[in-house]
């Protein structure tokens, strides 16, 4: 009998000594990931720390609570029985990565991620309790892969206080976990924020009053809100014993409105040792740190940015991707004068020649150094303008048509400027015509600015961001490489002997030459519709209807047809008064009918997300009705039959951002990504980190990124 009454108490002796039966880990595409316990047995009436164990494999990560400009938190989802409850998931602090521009939090290596599992002191359910739990995560690489796990745990239960023991598998594991969880805040620090300006302008500035943090030391921070600040922005710190800690980084893009409190984790990594710290920032009056006091702790911050472009490669760019320019179709109809005036100065005095080039040359560096510091200003009076900002313009569109058709019924023979006007006829090797040629140089530049040149993207956002004086060197030297073949030219004679001779002929080539003009005219004015409205179209083509009858005027001498002729002239320039052309309708207005048979949806952040979190791929389109590279690339490679099958094989979601009007959410976006204009396309593979593909887009292009290359 005393045998049998031994028997209860050394079962559940060997209950409590005996380590449980490991579950198997389980692997799934670049991760493996397992539900893991701190202890060999779990006790009622407490705390029983278990932890999803995550281990991405080598050059992937996962991401943290917030995953900063892209990405998914990692979640844990439980099915328990009745009294039992499981608390949140524990963060240790995240890691910064980049790729580009985009910053991201998250783990790279194996990281647990506790939680706290709560029994009931009066646990009645069983010597054993089984667990089961679904984690879900987005591991990422080049591309990115959502992924889940059903976990499984069954551990043995003792009653509260009861001894447990340590798993000796997992003690080391847990006791490191811990060292990486951020800390509450001492008491004395005082935590304040404040806000300066808006979203994607302004800045978020943190002050920690009270600390005392190494001047060696790499600071950073990161917030548990998702759209506060700009995370790829370098965080600008400053640090004294005697004013204690201050942090300043860009507002996010889409920051909405002040919060009543900031959460976030401060870590401090000086030398070896890191030291984490979970702060509550009140709202106070805390000054933004100046860029010129960002000391060395913004290591961090500055590493979020990628490798820098130097300025000599952005000036190298600038010049090739003006050079090629020269190919793109929006400056054809004004090379093709050019062309005109070259072949009719051929066999000319050399000087002349070269003073010509030089004077086209002077007018293109001259309307780019203009047209820089103009985006500059704009920009720094908070207006968010990029490359071809001029073209939302509808004044400024309709102006350039009438430009464009007087330059072509000239040219068509109906009317005779002289020789001053564009360089056109006998007079280029004259000092008279070098008004001309300045004009053609302005005029060239003018009309460039809806198209965007393999290289010239890295360049004009590298100039946007720094100082004026290497903005204006940049814009220089993109109208230096617009400019160079005509310079080449004119100081290299044996290359315009390439040229044919003049002739009779040149009277019909000027002729045809016209059609490009009116052509780029009716281009124009399908913009002005896109920009305005049918109204807009309407009063454009009504004013190039009193341009023309000005112009067939402008050679009768009398003074009635002088009179008409004025009058018609004041008229068209009237009309650029009119509401229809000066107001600019709101977005949206294209008709549900219209907006239905399109393969692509409108552009919105929050659908980018929608869909990333999905696991869908996503491609991204940024254009304008303006932008001739993007109309090329639509209709050349995105509606190419390989592209659309490919994209209806693979689900994509093609969405596209219209910036045919200003829009300041597109453009804080494009110069998230370094970019002043548009083209800029973005892949998101399967819902992960996007991919920027080349502003030039052939159907070979765009089907080797959705394969997984570069």
């Amino acid at each position: 009998m005393r045998l049998i009454s031994l028997v209860g108490p050394l079962s559940a002796l060997l209950i409590l000594l005996a380590p449980p039966a490991p579950a198997a880990p389980v692997r799934t595409e670049h991760v493996e990931a397992e539900l893991i316990a701190e202890n060999q047995s779990l006790r009622a009436g407490g705390d029983n720390w278990l932890a999803l164990r995550i281990v991405p494999d080598e050059g992937w990560h996962v991401y943290w609570r917030n995953p900063g400009d892209s990405g998914l938190a990692t979640s844990l989802s439980w099915t328990l029985p009745a009294g039992v409850s499981a608390g949140e998931l524990q963060w240790p602090y995240p890691h910064r990565s980049t790729l580009g521009d985009i910053a991201n939090y998250g783990y790279d290596k194996e990281t647990l991620l506790p939680v706290a599992l709560q029994l009931p002191a009066d646990w009645a359910g069983g010597p054993t309790l089984p667990l089961h739990a679904k984690a879900k995560w987005l591991v990422c690489k080049d591309i990115c892969i959502p992924g889940s796990a059903d976990l499984a745990l069954e551990l043995p239960v003792v009653p509260a206080g009861a001894p447990i023991a340590a798993d000796p598998r997992w003690r080391d594991a847990f006791s490191s976990a811990r060292t990486e969880l951020p800390q509450p805040a001492p008491a004395d620090w005082k935590v304040q924020f404040a806000v300066h300006g808006g979203a994607g302008e302004g800045d978020f500035s943190l002050a920690v009053k009270g600390v005392r943090l190494s001047a060696g030391g790499v600071i950073e921070f990161f917030p548990y809100a998702s759209d506060l600040v700009k995370h790829s922005a370098p965080q600008r710190i400053a640090n004294s014993a005697e004013h204690g800690l201050r942090i300043s980084q860009k507002l996010g893009e889409y920051f909405a409105r002040v919060p009543a409190q900031v959460d976030g984790v401060l870590v401090v990594h000086d030398g070896s040792a890191v030291k984490a710290w979970e702060i509550h920032a009140q709202p106070g009056a805390v000054a933004a740190v100046p860029q010129a006091a960002a000391g060395a702790s913004t290591q961090a911050g500055a590493a979020a940015n990628g490798a820098p472009v130097s300025l000599l490669l952005a000036l190298l760019s600038a010049l090739l991707g003006g050079l090629i320019l020269n190919l793109m179709p929006c400056v054809f109809p004004v090379l093709s004068i050019k062309a005109i005036s070259l072949i009719e100065a051929r066999g000319k005095v050399a000087r002349h020649q070269r003073a010509h080039a030089v004077i086209y040359t002077l007018g293109v560096l001259t309307t780019f150094g203009g047209l820089a510091g103009l985006l500059l200003a704009l920009r720094g009076s908070g207006a968010a303008v990029g490359w071809g900002f001029q073209l939302q313009q509808p004044v400024f569109v309709t102006l350039l048509a009438y430009l464009f058709f007087a330059m072509g019924l000239s040219m068509s023979g109906l009317v005779q400027f002289g020789t001053r006007f564009m360089g056109v006829g006998q007079g280029l090797a004259a000092d008279e015509g070098y008004r001309g040629s300045f004009f053609t140089g302005v005029l060239a530049v003018v009309v460039a600015s809806p198209c965007a040149a393999p290289f010239m993207g890295t360049a004009l956002g590298y100039a946007l961001s720094q100082p004026p004086v290497i903005a204006i060197a940049v814009f220089v030297a993109l109208g230096l490489g617009l400019a160079l073949p005509f310079l080449l030219i004119g100081f290299f004679p044996r290359l315009g002997a390439l040229l044919p001779r003049p002739g009779a002929w040149m009277e019909t080539f000027k002729q045809v030459m016209a059609f490009p003009l009116y052509f780029s005219v009716v281009w124009l004015v399908w913009v002005l519709g896109g920009i305005t409205d049918r109204n807009g179209m309407a009063i454009a083509l009504l004013g190039l209807t009193l341009l023309a009858f000005a112009l067939w005027l402008w050679n009768h001498p009398s003074r009635v047809a002088q009179t008409f002729k004025l009058a018609a002239m004041l008229g068209a320039l009237a009309l650029l008064a009119s509401p229809q052309i000066r107001t600019i309708p709101e977005a949206g207005g294209n008709g549900s009918a219209q907006a239905s048979a399109r393969p692509y949806e409108p552009w919105s952040e929050p659908r980018v997300t929608e869909l990333r979190g999905q696991g869908r791929t996503v491609f991204v389109d940024f254009t304008a009705d303006w932008c001739i590279t993007c109309k090329v690339n639509e209709r050349v490679a995105l509606k190419s039959g390989t592209v659309q099958k490919a994209f209806g094989e693979q689900q994509v979601a093609w969405l596209q951002g219209d910036w045919t009007r200003a829009d300041p959410a597109i453009t804080e976006l494009l110069a998230h990504y370094g970019r002043s204009g548009v083209p800029l396309y973005l892949l998101y593979i399967k819902g992960g980190e996007p991919k920027v593909l080349p502003q030039i887009l052939t159907p070979a292009i765009v089907l080797n990124y959705l394969g997984g290359g570069s």
